[in-house]
């Protein structure tokens, strides 16, 4: 009855998919709480939770390139509680435990010639640098760092503003749709395939 989430629409997910289908690739949607109907021409999976999404990705880990967009929780609750608890005027403490990191996982899964690109939500200061070392940290070759403090671009909205960061480039891709983020993205991963 009450759980712990943010409001991620999948939207970004749904652009990154909508276009790599365009450009010809055969593609596998992993979502959960979609917002917006996944595109046409993909196979959509619906997972439930950060575990389920963890199962379904390492069983796909073996593609040619994996773009994880997805608002994965960092936590969740260390205990469920079936049904919705009694009200009553006592606090409740609830304990979070950190959830697998999927990214860092299929990081190290990875094979030779296989591309994998993360995103990274940050709204604090700094957040800049700590996507750049997710490159080395997670084993990834692109982040797509976007500022998720902002009401105007990020999660539940129609609009992004992203870097593209990568070892040998960082780029800002300016306030747009996100399905124009979703061609620049896609565009720079065609481009790193092809340096490697």
């Amino acid at each position: 009855v009450r759980f712990l989430g943010n409001r991620s629409s999948g939207r970004m997910g749904v652009a990154d998919a909508a276009e790599a289908a365009r450009r010809g690739a055969e593609v596998t949607l992993l979502a959960a709480n979609l917002l917006v109907p996944a595109p046409p021409g993909v196979e959509c999976v619906t997972v439930g939770t950060a575990a389920e999404l963890r199962r379904e990705a390492l069983a796909r880990a073996d593609a040619d390139v994996i773009l994880m967009a997805a608002a994965v929780a960092d936590s969740r609750p260390a205990d469920r509680v079936a049904g919705k608890r009694p009200k009553d005027d006592e606090p409740w403490t609830v304990e979070l435990v950190p959830t697998p990191d999927i990214v860092k996982a299929l990081g190290a899964a990875r094979r030779p010639g296989q591309l994998l690109v993360a995103f990274g939500a940050e709204s604090r200061e700094g957040g800049l640098a700590r996507k750049r070392a997710m490159l080395d940290s997670k084993s990834v070759d692109l982040v797509v760092y976007n500022d998720v403090g902002r009401g105007d671009i990020g999660f539940d909205v129609d609009d992004n503003e992203v870097v593209l960061v990568s070892r040998d480039a960082e780029r800002m891709v300016g306030k747009r749709s996100k399905a124009a983020v979703a061609v620049e993205i896609l565009d720079e991963v065609e481009r790193l395939r092809a340096v490697t």
